[in-house]
Order: C-alpha cells, then structure tokens, then sequence
C-alpha cells in the first residue's frame, strides 16, 4: 500500500531508453500524481539523445552532390588508406606531453592527410578507407573508458565530437572519390568507441545511401574482410586477440577467400606505433596514430612518430607501394 504524501520510487526499469534508472512519482493526498521525476543513470547517453545529437549534426553537414568520377583509373591497382586511431575528441596539452590537440587540430590534420595521400596516390579503380578503430575518443558524456573506467581528457562534448567525427568522415570518403571510381569505408570498433563505431558507420550509410560509387561495410562485429584479386585483407582493432592468433581467425572466417589469395594481411592499431610481423600465410601490421599521446599514456612512458600511410596493392602481386604523410609535413605547410 502507498504511503500519501510521499515520494514511491517506480521499477528501476520501466521500459524507457536505456540510459534511464526510473522514476520517482510524489502523490498527493487522494492518490493522485503530484509530480513525477525522471532519473538518468550518472554519465549515460540514451539512445534518443544520440539519435538526436547525430541528426543535429549530418544537418550541418552540407546536403550530398554526387561527385563526378575520374575518368582513367586502374583496375589492376587497390589504394587502401588506413586511418590510425584518430582519437576524435581527445584533448592534449603540448606544455605537458609535447604537442597541442583538440577537436580543431584533429580536424586539420586528418583533412590535411587524406588530401595529400589522395594526391599522390595512383588513379586505382577501387580504394578503401579503413578505421581501424578509436576513431573517437570516449563513448559516453562521462568522459572513461567503458570496461575499465579510465578518465579519459577530452576537448568539448559528446555533440561536439559527433559534429566532428561526420565531416571528417565525410570528408575523407569525397576525397578518396574524386581519385576512384569505387570507394569502401570500413570503421572497426575500437576499446575507446564500442558504440561510436556503430553511429558512425551507420550514419554514414544513410549519407551515401544514393551513391553507387561507395561502399559502407555497415556490419555488426570486430573483425571485417575485403578481397581483391589475390589480395585478401582483414581489419580490426587488435584489442581482442593476439597477432599470432589472427592467421586462424581469418582462415576460419573465410576460408573460400582464404583459399583463392595469396597476399593476405591484417590492418590493425591499438597500439599507436609501427609493427609487422609475418606469419603463417598472412602479415600483420599495426598503423601510427596522427594524435600525440594524451597525459596518461605519456607518464607512463609511451611514445611513437605519427603518421598516416596510403598502401597501393596490385591485384596479382600483392602490396607494390606506399606514401607517407608525416605530422610535420602539415605544420611546414
């Protein structure tokens, strides 16, 4: 029986978006609902609140006009752009571990380097852009990581990072279109953006929904193939699961494409600096980051060059050429 006159907490889940702990209800004198409160779990983004900060920013986003196509390209050759973790978000200070960073210099530096990577990259028929995750760099307004809850400095707000993330997105596809007739995007979850990867790729999906030129590998999961010619490359963060362990996890996965190739290799980053291994049947590579290291990870001792890398592939020998974009080529400009 209710007490009147009192506040009687609801279920602590009452059937609204995840994100919300309950309700509280004051009820008058005659049993009638006085006032109600809603209660939001500390640091929890509903689904309704992401939806509405993605719509609010592919708004600014300027309306999509399909870009014309290049009119000789190769069908020989794939360009393949990896992108490191980017760390939307993340905020640096250069006082304190050596270079600024914050939303506007991500910003900056990633247009800066898929602008050059594209100019010197060969007119191939096909490319792809590949995330290899932590393309941002925290997945709720409290600002930790998710499993382990470690504070994370951030520049700004969730919006803000959103906003960010799709013109950049937007802009690394539309660059990537105007050197190839046929672009992929593949956006890997990374241990900083679970969640963000999934807006992510799934808004940008309903971006270019019209444009029969790219291709948005919108797909639930960690691990993402692509095969062309004798070539067969996998990506994923590399959070979960050892290199060595990588050559059967994509044998396993795909053991018809598995069967056909010949130069196989895994696109990885989490680490943030340069490493390669070959393997049994496959070579696993990690990708530098355009982001300095944040406070945390420069106490701790970490420290690596930064960069952006264009791989060119050709389709029955395998990898035939790389560019580099260096940090410093942006501040020299």
């Amino acid at each position: 029986m209710r007490a009147r006159g009192t506040t009687v907490p609801e279920s602590s889940y009452d059937g609204r978006a995840e994100g919300t702990a309950g309700t509280s209800t004051l009820y008058d004198a005659d049993g009638k609902v006085k006032l109600q409160w809603v209660k939001d779990k500390p640091g929890a983004l509903s689904p309704e609140k992401i939806a509405e900060a993605i719509r609010e920013a592919l708004a600014e986003v300027p309306k999509y006009k399909a870009l014309a196509a290049p009119s000789h390209t190769s069908k020989d050759l794939l360009t393949v752009y990896p992108i490191g973790d980017h760390h939307t978000g993340m905020y640096a200070w250069g006082e304190e571990v050596g270079a600024d960073y914050d939303l506007k210099i991500a910003e900056r530096l990633l247009v800066s380097a898929i602008n050059h990577l594209v100019e010197i990259a060969p007119s191939s028929e096909e490319a792809v852009i590949v995330d290899v995750g932590d393309f941002t760099h925290y997945d709720t307004i409290r600002t930790e990581t998710v499993r382990s809850h470690n504070t994370l400095d951030a520049d700004s707000r969730y919006h803000a990072m959103i906003r960010v993330t799709l013109r950049l997105l937007v802009a690394c596809v539309d660059s990537a279109l105007t050197k190839h007739k046929r672009v992929t995007i593949i956006c890997a979850p990374g241990n900083h953006n679970d969640m963000g990867a999934a807006w992510m790729i799934e808004s940008l999906a309903l971006y270019y929904s019209r444009e029969k030129r790219v291709r948005v590998m919108a797909q639930a999961g960690k691990f993402f193939y692509y095969e062309f010619g004798k070539v067969l490359l996998g990506v994923t963060h590399g959070d979960t699961g050892r290199p060595e362990k990588l050559a059967g996890v994509m044998a396993a996965d795909r053991p018809e494409e598995w069967g056909r190739t010949q130069h196989r290799h895994w696109l990885t980053g989490h680490v943030h600096n340069k490493s390669q291994l070959e393997l049994a049947g496959v070579t696993w590579e990690t990708f530098r980051t355009l982001a300095p290291v944040d406070a945390w990870a420069h106490a701790a001792g970490y420290r690596s060059g930064r960069d952006m890398q264009a791989l060119v592939y050709h389709r029955k020998y395998g990898e035939v050429a790389r560019h580099r974009f260096d940090v410093a080529m942006m501040e020299a400009a």
